[in-house]
């Protein structure tokens, strides 16, 4: 009995195979599996970072809006200045001006045989000038109630709420595409391909909106490189 107690008390005081060993064993394992995992987080992480903040030299979304009513020539400021006028065009009477300029000349001789048939008997004469100018002032009054110009000059106003709308939609589908493309990037090559084939066609269109503006900006601030 006593000697098998002291066959284990050997076999347990073996260095190998001690729990004190064991555990040197697996730190010395997972220490730099624990490290190798920090680094790669610390690496993705800053990758990440500046990614995200590349994103913020590109054009915001109030220069895109900006662009793009330029691109089309409506703003606000211009929309109410011509409703404006617009109301206020009755005041100004219509103008209509004419005239002519006559220039007329007459000349009569008359021979009498019986004196000399080359002597003239009877010279008559007549010439001038005539100049007419006429000019027409008009008022229409109940304009000054109510300019139907006014609806067409709302229709402006419908132009640049439906173009600052579709700017911003275009601008925030493509910017949420690019930052999931950042913090959950695809698994799979199918995805990934789909994805930054959408964001190229949401680059297209503000590009197009802007008259070219937002392509240049970009290749501006970011050099040739463009997501």
């Amino acid at each position: 009995m006593d000697s098998g107690i002291n066959r284990s008390n050997g076999w347990n005081n073996k260095p190998w195979t001690t729990d004190g060993g064991t555990l040197m064993f697996r730190s010395l394992f997972f220490l730099p599996l624990l490290f190798f995992l920090f680094l790669t987080t610390a690496l993705a992480q800053s990758s990440m970072d500046q990614k995200l903040k590349r994103l913020k030299l590109e054009p915001n979304v109030r220069e895109v809006q900006e662009a793009s009513l330029r691109y089309f020539r409506v703003n606000r400021q211009q929309v109410n200045s011509m409703r404006t006028r617009a109301g206020r065009k009755a005041i100004a009477p219509v103008v209509e001006l004419s005239g002519g300029f006559t220039r007329s000349e007459l000349d009569e001789t008359s021979i009498l045989d019986e004196y000399s048939k080359t002597i003239p008997w009877v010279l008559r004469g007549s010439g001038g000038n005539a100049l007419d100018i006429r000019g027409k002032f008009t008022w229409n009054l109940p304009q000054l109630v109510f300019n139907p110009e006014e609806l067409d000059v709302a229709s402006l106003a419908g132009l640049v709420e439906g173009l600052l709308k579709e700017s911003t939609r275009i601008y925030f589908m493509r910017r949420r595409l690019q930052v999931d493309m950042i913090l959950s990037p695809p698994t799979d090559q199918a995805t990934l391909l789909s994805k930054q084939l959408r964001i190229e066609e949401l680059t297209g269109l503000m590009d197009a909106m802007t008259g070219g503006w937002f392509g240049r900006e970009m290749e501006r601030r970011l050099g040739s490189t463009k997501q």
